[in-house]
């Protein structure tokens, strides 16, 4: 039974099974297990025996006696509830979790005799609680993993480089979207048949290498530019040591690469210019004109406007962004190019 407790800890589909052991083996009636989430203040209910269906008492009425216990404390209905116990009278209880709403256990016996007649009982389910705590806190802290791991690869998806983690021989770990896209390409990175980064020539190949080796053993990295078959501009890409893994970690010896692909630039929305810098419509055009590096002229011929009319939206542009040249306003556009799609 213990086995199975810490077993539905890491994997929740085995608390059904859980419960119905408990259950038999105190010859209950029926059980019921409650796990709650404090993050979204809802349960889960798990129950067995007879009646399983059915639940015999409102669970926020358990709960909020519950909580008035210690986390861990095993009780009867009779000391707990009183004459509130209505469908759980003669009934075993416990609070599991330290959170609120808590997470509890319940097993009915099937007659009043059973309670008093049978504290051995009470001394299982006190025996059994610090397994069953044990096994929540797992499965809290898997839960909370997930959590984290999804919100990072939202995170890394939003990005506008390819980020790459290979082991120091170069296998590949982990790819964001951009970084699959390029290397599907065949243009410039490429993953061999045994599931490791190839660059062409030979030369940079050797030196992308070199560079993640080093990297995975906690040394500097350093910069490469792989050349595009296509002939389009190389990618660059930075090798980078990857911080925080613990020694212990399978994967304590690995790299980080971000790479950027210069014919992608990625380019400001451009409600974002006008909500963080109130550029009008024009403006917004004129300023993404300046940041592809068309020229005021032609700029100007986009909008069917003059080019006095075109220099004149610049410097409304540069009162409202507090810039003061050309070269300023693009650096200052390219940073607010994080906030694009």
């Amino acid at each position: 039974m213990i086995a199975a407790i810490y077993g539905a800890g890491s994997d929740p589909d085995r608390w059904d099974a859980v419960i119905r052991e408990i259950t038999d083996t105190f010859g209950a009636a029926h059980g019921i297990l409650v796990l709650a989430d404090p993050d979204t203040r809802r349960w889960a209910v798990r129950t067995a025996g007879n009646g399983a269906a059915e639940l015999p008492a409102p669970l926020d009425l358990v709960a909020d006696h519950l909580h008035r216990l210690p986390p861990g404390t095993a009780t009867t209905s009779d000391l707990l509830l009183g004459a509130e116990a209505d469908g759980l009278a003669n009934s075993f209880l416990a609070r599991l979790s330290d959170e609120q709403p808590s997470s509890w256990i319940c097993l009915t016996m099937p007659d009043h005799a059973a309670i008093a007649g049978h504290p051995a009982q009470l001394t299982l389910l006190r025996a059994l609680v610090p397994h069953l705590r044990g096994a929540l806190r797992t499965q809290s802290r898997l839960v909370e993993l997930s959590r984290e791991r999804a919100f990072a690869l939202a995170t890394l998806e939003k990005a506008h480089y390819g980020v790459l983690i290979v082991t120091a021989d170069a296998a590949l770990v982990f790819a964001n979207s951009m970084a699959e896209r390029l290397i599907h390409s065949g243009n410039g990175l490429t993953v061999d048949t045994a599931g490791r980064l190839h660059a062409t020539p030979a030369a940079v190949h050797r030196r992308l290498r070199r560079l993640i080796e080093q990297a995975a053993a906690e040394e500097d990295g350093g910069n490469v530019a792989l050349a595009r078959p296509s002939g389009r501009r190389p990618l660059a890409v930075r090798v980078s040591p990857l911080d925080g893994l613990s020694g212990d970690s399978p994967w304590h010896r690995a790299a980080l690469l971000l790479i950027v692909d210069p014919e992608h630039d990625p380019e400001p929305q451009p409600e974002a210019l006008h909500d963080l810098y109130g550029l009008t419509e024009a403006e917004t055009l004129v300023a993404l004109g300046v940041l592809r590096g068309d020229g005021l002229p032609a700029v100007a011929d986009q909008l069917s406007v003059s080019v006095f009319t075109a220099r004149t939206h610049l410097q409304h542009i540069f009162a409202k962004t507090k810039t003061h040249r050309q070269a300023e306003l693009v650096r200052l556009l390219l940073t607010t190019a994080v906030s694009a799609p």
